[in-house]
């Protein structure tokens, strides 16, 4: 039916809410500013699009589609409703009654009740922020409230500078847009539009698309209302469980549907894409087996949010050194799987080690070859927690012993510490472990700097710098550069400059202020800088005359000996 928000709207009893099993507030900076600029120049007409609402109770309807744009409207309402305040009171003339916005959108002000709930988790933030104005004293714990606050900001921001005029023509363009609305009065109808809506076309997430797909699977299954519904409240229960995990992760939902689909697909790492997958799974069950399996599936999904989100929010420390990776498309399946069979904290401890293991060993040889079909068998094979430990002695073996695997060999590993290393994808992450391995009594262990507080603001430093030193190299406590008869003994010609025993972390300021200065002056400030040990090791162990201090081929091939045999200690297969 075509309507507007206003008449969406108009009776002063209506409420709106939005139910647990649906999305929490997602838009961000991107769809806002749209939104303003949609507004800016909609000309006489803006049109917000289709609604789709389930009758709860004589006067509340659930928002089962468009809940992102109608939550988007209310903010927008309270958020002008103030700025017009701010006008009023410095004397500009208004001809809008601003209780109407208040009365209409916001809140009834006879019964002092919110017009509009949105997700359960996120509203008393949203009736403090948005519908009382106020600001809320909690801390923002999902990134729903940290959106809804940042949609509120920039329009704060845009109105500010806005003409009273424009900002009164931008309010009826909101409140007279046209939209259609459909109003289903139960939950099987309601799950059959959105179903069919849903999954034609419009630019949702898999998620989304799988959700719809479910709920018209369980629609069709069935001529018994009383079943369906009971199967649609389930699926319900557990896609409301996922929505207030997704808040707290940093991992895309799509990612963690992904690493799920491949540790239950049965295929691991060859499985299918995703949607395609899923639907062929259902379509090859009998009628009376595709319920089972989707409840089973969403409750296992479920669980992997779960998972992801005590990963992200782990303590651990090998938890965390895979995190830093960045690269967790090959653990998070068997991690979700381990999860799913109730691993021993002993098991899943061991199985991150070794995670973080081959990940190092993968990303320091750049990815230049493929691994997960390596680990595909171990996936697929992985059918209890009891098959961890033989998982893990096996990828162990396999990576000690057998050719196939040997691009992640020790023997590869040493080998690519030994070779060109600046702007490695793992130097920052190296030199950090080597940074902890060299710690110890004397010198305290770093801790309270976390990795990235620490990379965020360290830079790579070459000790022997990449440009010429003001002057002659050798006189600045620089080896020579350039040997035609020993090329090999030259900093550059042996191409020593770039390799591992070269590089340090440092500061960037520190960094710039030391740029290429004689050694002796960089060697002086590497033990004024109390923080990494491994800029005072530099004088303390890798210099042979400290009255005379001297940088050379010598001094970095020392340096990356001392490293390449903590790297072997650190990444040891035989301490996992």
């Amino acid at each position: 039916m075509d309507s507007t928000i206003n008449k969406l709207f108009d009776s002063k009893n209506r409420m709106f809410e939005i139910p647990s099993y649906q999305r929490a507030y997602s838009w961000e900076e991107k769809q806002i500013n749209q939104f303003i600029e949609d507004l800016k120049n909609a000309g006489n007409q803006y049109y917000l699009g289709h609604f789709l609402f389930e009758q709860k109770e004589e006067n509340t309807l659930y928002v089962i589609d468009g809940q992102q744009r109608l939550t988007t409207c209310i903010i927008f309402f309270s958020t002008i409703k103030k700025e017009l305040e701010k006008r009023k009171i410095h004397g500009e003339q208004l001809s809008l009654n601003l209780d109407d916005i208040t009365d209409f959108y916001l809140k009834d002000l006879r019964k002092e009740t919110q017009k509009f709930k949105t997700v359960s988790d996120d509203n008393n933030f949203f009736m403090d922020e948005i519908i009382d104005g106020k600001i809320h004293s909690n801390e923002l714990d999902t990134s729903s409230k940290k959106r809804i606050r940042e949609a509120k900001e920039i329009f704060e921001k845009e109105f500010s500078k806005t003409s009273i005029r424009d900002l009164v023509n931008w309010y009826e363009l909101v409140e007279k847009a046209t939209i259609t609305e459909y109003i289903v009065k139960d939950k099987i109808q309601a799950t059959q539009v959105f179903a069919f809506q849903n999954d034609r076309g419009k630019k949702l997430s898999n998620l989304e698309i799988i959700k719809a797909y479910f709920m018209l699977q369980i629609y069709l299954s069935s001529n018994s209302p009383d079943k369906i519904k009971e199967d649609i409240v389930y699926l319900e229960g557990e896609i409301s469980r996922i929505y207030k995990q997704i808040v707290l992760i940093k991992l895309d939902e799509d990612e963690v549907l992904n690493y799920y689909w491949r540790a239950v697909s049965g295929k691991g790492f060859s499985s299918e894409e995703v949607v395609k997958g899923i639907k062929e799974k259902i379509t090859s069950l009998t009628t009376e087996k595709k319920v089972i399996w989707i409840k089973e599936f969403v409750l296992g999904l479920s669980q992997a949010f779960k998972t992801v989100e005590n990963i992200e929010k782990s303590s651990e420390s090998h938890t965390q050194d895979l995190l830093y990776l960045k690269n967790m498309a090959m653990a998070y399946p068997f991690i979700i799987k381990a999860y799913g069979y109730n691993a021993t904290v002993k098991q899943i401890n061991r199985l991150i080690k070794l995670f973080e293991n081959i990940t190092f060993r993968y990303l320091l040889r750049g990815g230049r070859a493929e691994i997960e079909s390596r680990l595909n068998g171990y996936l697929v094979n992985f059918k209890s927690a009891d098959d961890i430990d033989k998982n893990i002695n096996g990828i162990i073996e396999s990576l000690k012993n057998n050719d196939w695997w040997r691009y992640w060999s020790d023997k590869e590993m040493v080998t690519h510490l030994n070779g060109y290393f600046y702007k490695n994808r793992v130097d920052n992450y190296l030199l950090w472990k080597y940074e902890l391995f060299i710690s110890n009594e004397n010198h305290p262990k770093p801790h309270k700097v976390s990795f990235n507080d620490l990379i965020r603001n360290e830079s790579i430093e070459h000790i022997a710098p990449k440009t010429s030193t003001n002057g002659d190299p050798v006189a600045n406590g620089y080896g020579i550069y350039e040997i035609r008869e020993k090329p090999e003994e030259g900093i550059v010609s042996g191409e020593w400059l770039n390799r591992l025993g070269n590089l340090m972390l440092i500061s960037q300021s520190h960094n710039s202020s030391i740029g290429n200065k004689p050694f002796s002056e960089k060697l002086a400030s590497y033990g004024r800088d109390n923080l990494l040990n491994q800029q005072k090791e530099i004088g303390e162990k890798f210099v042979s005359d400290k009255s005379n201090p001297i940088w050379d081929k010598q001094a970095i091939e020392k340096r990356q000996l001392e490293i390449i045999k903590a790297a072997n200690e650190i990444w040891n297969l035989e301490n996992i």
